[in-house]
């Protein structure tokens, strides 16, 4: 029986590698499973199957169960809920999971690739854009040979999280240095140079690529974007056009932009298509049929988003602009309607002086009293009322649409917008410097008796924390997360819970509370710490890093991945 249920997974793995959503790959491992209920490999590979079948949820159980048992799969369990979390967009679960996953096995480049990713979607841009800097130099220390693939999902994962231009270039410039037979990262490049206003670097980039695929529509529109800038700026000193004038469009800036979001899946089109998937009833039936080619060969619609939204509908009723549920009652406009106004506006300037004829817009949505949504130079979405500057409303009219999925119960496939970095409570130590902060008085408390001053000012920091006067037993949780031993009238060890604790971040200065294992290591050992032991409690999973600090020792307890208690102590306990 127990060859039999081998060869079943063996077999179902092999299948799963060459037909993933094959039926029989679930039937194998129910059968192994049958026999086995709790065979994690058995596990994982239906939580494999069940994912790419689209079972979202079913896999997320699986996985969870896998995890849950902390067995010697629990690392990949962590791997494979880190990636079905980023697949469906839930950054901030991502992340939680790479992390996890460092806190088990921080070795492997593309785990520390994973997290530069997973923070940089969840919102924290540059720290995780740093992190998969890195990545790839771990890579190169570590494992030589994957370095051209390495470089590669770093501009793939820096495209991911809208990293712009400037910051994608020069990583897609060492991809295809690495590996120039990388086509789709070279084609962006060549769409981040004419963002940059680098034409000569963007034609000749798209010449080379099509002579490898002459027929490729993109790359063929990249090269004839590059030459007609270079034309306009060498006829811009006779035709009063400046490189100033180019610029304040933002045109070309649209033009990446949009090439970015059709490789990610989040450009207009597939924001309206998973609109339609989660229209209220009410707002649905205000929408007018879209527009046909045919409909519109007549009518000089703008380009850039006014003819996607007609082509989808053809407008809305006027006065139904309350259907969006937002707080002011605007509603599309149909091509009609555009055109009618273009035309007004162009019979008289002089009365219509919110529209300048040399500026880039396209009205989209009116609330039918004289304001209108408006898409502007380099795409931004604005509010425009009569004699009122324009108020913004959305980075694009795709972001606004995506904006409404999301609030409708939709999936939103965007990276987390921007966090605003917080400053540090206190300075970091400079690098090959002792660790700085509230430990420095815990150190000086060690040993000394409780009627000291040193004792007085720590116990000053702490007001809430208890006091222990023994080392084992069970305790109750301190109001401040902080408990201080004191043996034989000594202070012997004070612990701090950093999930409790209000002022955590300042027992040392600079380390990040919230990094994954690796990185708050190489802190430490960066600020006069010596690594000492590590064991892990198998009762609760938790692990423990001690390390020799300043004649004491400095114990970091690590939980789910996790920093969750910090110890200073004596050595003698």
């Amino acid at each position: 029986m127990s060859d039999d249920l081998e060869r079943d997974l063996d077999l179902a793995w092999e299948l799963i590698g060459a037909q993933p959503t094959h039926p029989k790959v679930a039937e194998l491992a129910l059968r192994v499973l049958a026999a086995q209920p709790e065979r994690s490999s058995a596990l994982m590979l239906l939580g494999d199957h069940r994912q790419v079948c689209g079972e979202v949820d079913e896999a997320r159980r699986l996985f969870l169960r896998v995890a849950g048992r902390r067995d010697t799969w629990f690392t990949m369990a962590a791997r494979a809920l880190r990636h079905l979390e980023s697949a469906e967009h839930n950054h901030d679960e991502a992340l939680r999971w790479a992390r996890t996953v460092l806190g088990e096995s921080h070795e492997d480049w593309d785990d520390w690739m994973k997290l530069g990713s997973a923070q940089a979607l969840s919102g924290a841009h540059e720290e995780g854009w740093r992190q998969l800097d890195e990545a790839v130099a771990l890579c190169a220390r570590t494992a030589p040979d994957d370095l051209p693939k390495a470089l590669a999902k770093r501009a793939e994962y820096l495209l991911e999280s809208f990293a712009p231009p400037e910051r994608f270039a020069p990583a897609a410039e060492e991809a295809i240095r690495a590996n120039a037979a990388d086509s789709w990262v070279a084609m962006l490049l060549g769409y981040a140079y004419l963002a940059q206003y680098r034409f000569d670097d963007a034609e000749q980039l798209g010449l080379r690529l099509l002579r490898e695929d002459p027929t490729d529509d993109l790359l063929q529109s990249l090269v004839g974007a590059a030459r007609a800038m270079l034309r306009i700026l060498e006829k811009a000193s006779g035709d009063d056009i400046t490189l100033a004038d180019l610029q304040g469009t933002g045109a070309l800036e649209m033009a990446w932009q949009q090439i970015r979001d059709q490789r990610l899946g989040t450009d207009l089109p597939s924001a309206l298509a998973a609109l339609d998937a989660v229209l209220p009833a009410d707002l649905r039936a205000t929408l007018r049929p879209g527009a046909t080619a045919a409909d519109l060969a007549d009518k000089k619609v703008g380009s850039i988003v006014a003819k996607p939204l007609v082509a989808w509908h053809d407008g809305q009723q006027p006065g139904s602009g309350a259907t969006w549920g937002q707080a002011e009652p605007f509603r599309l406009m149909s091509a009609a309607e555009i055109v009618a106004m273009d035309a007004e506006i162009e019979a008289d300037r002089a009365a219509h002086p919110d529209w300048p004829e040399n500026e880039l817009w396209e009205q989209v949505m009116t609330d039918d009293a004289g304001a209108y949504l408006v898409v502007v130079a380099f795409g931004a979405l604005v509010r425009r009322r009569p004699g009122q500057p324009d108020e913004p409303v959305a980075d694009s009219m795709a972001d606004w649409i995506w904006d409404r999925v999301a609030g409708f119960g939709g999936r939103d496939p965007r990276p987390a917008p921007r966090k605003t970095e917080k400053p540090a409570a206190d300075p970091p130590p400079a690098p090959g410097t002792p660790l700085t902060g509230v430990i420095v008085t815990i150190c000086a408390a060690l040993g000394a008796p409780e009627d000291s001053a040193a004792y007085a000012e720590l116990r000053g920091l702490f007001p809430d924390s208890a006091v222990r006067r023994f080392l084992v037993g069970r305790k109750e949780p301190s109001v401040d997360g902080v408990d201080i031993t004191v043996l034989d009238g000594l202070v012997k060890r004070v612990s701090v819970e950093v999930a409790r604790c209000p002022n955590a971040d300042r027992v040392i200065s600079g380390l990040d509370l919230g990094g994954h294992r690796g990185s708050v290591d190489a802190f430490v050992l960066a600020h006069g710490a010596v690594a000492h032991d590590s064991w892990q409690n198998r009762a609760t999973g938790e692990t423990w890093v001690n390390y020799d600090f300043a004649g004491h020792r400095l114990g970091l307890v690590w939980g789910d991945g996790r920093l969750a208690q910090i110890l200073v102590s004596t050595t003698d306990i």
